[in-house]
This record gives structure tokens, sequence and C-alpha cells, in this order.
């Protein structure tokens, strides 16, 4: 690459990193290339859904121009001070948490450069730890409100379109194929109930549409254990109840609850 188009790249490197930077507090060579537009989101979901070898696979650009964006990357991140977290990315699939691979060598250097974060030095301790335990934190199971019919990879089984499934290295499952049928949906719009319900779950998937106005997907809400639930329910209900006068998110819970029951019955609209 000529001097100019070095030039060029390193401006449009350095600003995709100081605005990933202002949004979240910390910065990686993953969110680097979705910024600059050499790795899309799909191609990144594949990856992290095991449904590519690699990510270099799914950059749009050589291994010339990575190895370039992933030094001037460094060099910025050493200059503004930011302290550096080696990650764990793993495969979210059904079985065992699997390391995902980055490049197609599998340089251990390169590999450990990928998996790097940088964090802000404005953030307290207090902040940084809790970021760094997020950071190291299992990737959540993510369920797929499905826009098209579809057909089971192992059992077969018709999907309509509206159906939940589940993404195994980029085939879709049923959710009795990927072990998620005995949860039951709990739709968005109460944080609290959501959180108390996560918690209490020992296995939870995040359900999530894609939106084609905002050309995303985004959360519809979780599938918990019922027990979970029910426990959360009750919990929410108690804190309620200390409170004077009927509360204002009854109401919503209560329809939230009817249509997490028909989900997991197949009858609602979605399915």
């Amino acid at each position: 690459m000529h001097t100019r188009g070095r030039e060029r790249l390193e401006q449009r490197v350095i600003r995709a990193a100081e605005s990933v930077l202002e949004d979240q507090k910390y910065v990686s060579a993953v969110d680097i290339f979705l910024r600059i537009g050499w790795l899309n989101p799909e191609a990144l979901r594949r990856w992290r859904q095991g449904g590519v070898r690699c990510l270099e696979e799914g950059v749009r650009a050589n291994l010339r121009k990575i190895s370039l964006v992933m030094a001037i990357f460094r060099r910025w991140a050493f200059r503004r001070g930011l302290k550096p977290s080696e990650t764990s990315y793993l495969k979210r699939t059904k079985g065992p948490r699997e390391e995902l691979t980055f490049s197609k060598s599998g340089s251990p250097e390169l590999e450990r450069s990928c998996r790097t974060h940088y964090i802000s030095p404005e953030l307290s301790q207090r902040k940084q730890a809790i970021l760094r335990e997020k950071l190291h934190r299992q990737p959540e199971f993510v369920v797929f409100w499905a826009r098209h019919p579809s057909r089971c990879f192992q059992c077969q089984e018709e999907m309509g379109s509206g159906r939940l499934l589940f993404l195994e290295q980029g085939e879709p499952l049923c959710l009795g194929c990927a072990g998620l049928d005995h949860l039951v949906f709990l739709p968005r719009g109460d944080s609290n109930l959501t959180r108390l319900a996560r918690s209490y779950s020992s296995r939870y998937a995040v359900v999530v549409r894609f939106s084609r106005t905002r050309k995303r997907y985004e959360r519809q809400g979780l599938l918990v254990e019922t027990q979970a639930l029910g426990r959360a329910e009750a919990e929410v209900r108690s804190q309620d109840s200390s409170q004077k006068g009927e509360p204002k998110g009854a109401v919503r819970r209560a329809k939230a609850a009817m249509e997490a029951l028909e989900v997991s019955e197949g009858r609602a609209g979605g399915f």
C-alpha cells in the first residue's frame, strides 16, 4: 500500500477506534473491522455460531491489510494509554463451548492479539473490574424469531415463519433438538422481572428478531426455566405488595405471563 493510502487507512482506523471507545469504554479488533466496514454483522454472527472456520474468512481484506490495521490499532491503544485485557471468544453452540479461531494460520501471537480488548483508563478500578468480568463471561445462547420457513437440520421438522429456532454452525435447529424446548418465553417489557428470572434460571436464551427498518437484530425477550419464572414473579409480587395500591406493572406482567404460556405451547401468533 502506498504512503497516501496507508495514511488514509490509519485515519479511518483511528476514527473508528475513537468512536467505539466513546460508545462503550473499551475497544477490540472485532469492533474496528465492524466499524470500518470490512466485517459485516452477518459474517460475525456465523463465526460466533461456528458456521465458518475462522473470522479471517469473513473479513473483506487480505492478510496484509488485516495485519496493517491490527498494527495501527495496537499503536493507537498504546498511545491512548488503554489497558489490555485478553478475553475468551467461545462458540455459541448447544454443545461444549469451544474457543473460536480468528486466523487461518492459528498463530498464537495473532490469536492473542485479536482476543485482546483495550479498556479506557478513565473508568474507575471498580468499573474496570466489572467490565473485565463482563468480557470474560460466557456468551449467551441466542434464539432467532424466524422470518422465513425453514427445516430443522437434525430432525427435519418443518418450521414455519415466526417459529423460534437455534442456529448450530449456521444450520437451523428446532428448540427440541437444541435442548431448549423446556424453556418458556418471557417477553421484554419488565426489566425487574427479566433480571430476576434470568438470575434464577440455570439455563436461558435471548430471543431476537430482525428489524427491517433498523437493519439489525433486536431483543424480544428471554427463554427461561418455568420454575425460575414462577420464583421471579412471586418475588415481584412480594415487592409490589409492600407498596400502596395496585402496582402499575401488574397488568403488564399478567399480559406477559399469558403471552409466555401461549408461546411455550406453540399457539402464539409468532409461531
